[in-house]
């Protein structure tokens, strides 16, 4: 039985995308995807997210049928299955803190394996390079900070947040963190005071924050020239480095 403990846990449409660590001579990181989709000619599709109802992350579940996945960098931690079933427990505090700091990406090395592109305010890695699409850093609470905007025919704000990023300096990257969203949704209809609870919540973690970051499926940006999709820098989990919270 293969089973994984769930880190990442993000919007993707009506959807979410979920991700974790498996024990296997320390912890690997895989994305499980549901083999029905897989003769998509795009892995852009997400698991529905009623079944999942009740379940956070760093919740064990078990890997149902796992297949290798063919790789398309930077995307390397893909594995189909048919299902992710529920083992009714929760990773202890010590296992929460070895997955992220396995996670870290060592001094000196490419955060995914190779040098991200600069634009303005973000950030982006071609398709096809990269060793990975998910890594942790590292991060003093007090320079994080979040914004939002309304935008016209969005359903929900869009959250933004500007965070120190190797080598790049500060960058602007979309907040697509599914548990902090939902303390944000919790503040009321106010956009001003989604924002502050998201700033109340990470300041809440201590003086050193965990930031889960990844690479989204390629697309095309407003920011890079001509029609080249790339794949985006995003934020996809804040955690306490001294007690890693569901």
């Amino acid at each position: 039985m293969l089973e994984i403990i769930l880190v990442d846990w993000t919007r993707m449409g009506g959807t979410y995308c979920l991700a974790g660590a498996v024990p296997q001579q320390g912890y690997r990181i895989v994305r499980p995807l549901q083999v029905k989709n897989r003769s998509l000619p795009q892995r852009k599709f997400g698991w529905w997210f009623r079944p999942f109802e009740g379940h956070s992350r760093w919740e064990v579940f078990e890997l149902v049928k796992p297949q290798a996945a063919d790789p398309q960098p930077p995307h390397l931690e893909d594995l189909w299955v048919a299902s992710l079933r529920p083992r009714g427990r929760v990773a202890t505090v010590e296992e929460r803190r070895a997955i992220l700091e396995a996670t870290l990406v060592t001094p000196g090395e490419s955060l995914f394996g190779q040098p991200l592109q600069a634009t303005r305010a973000s950030a982006f890695l071609q398709p096809g390079a990269g060793q990975r699409s998910l890594a942790t850093l590292k991060v003093r609470a007090s320079s994080i900070v979040f914004a939002g905007s309304c935008r016209d025919g969005a359903v929900e704000p869009d959250f933004r947040v500007q965070l120190a990023v190797p080598d790049l300096g500060t960058r602007t990257l979309p907040v697509k963190d599914h548990h902090l969203l939902l303390r944000a949704k919790a503040a009321g209809p106010d956009v001003n005071q989604q924002v502050a609870a998201l700033q109340a919540a990470v300041a809440g973690m201590g003086d050193t924050v965990a930031v889960r970051v990844g690479l989204s499926r390629p697309f095309r940006g407003s920011e890079t020239s001509g029609a080249a999709a790339a794949c985006w820098l995003m934020a996809d989990g804040f955690f306490s480095w001294a007690d890693p919270q569901s």
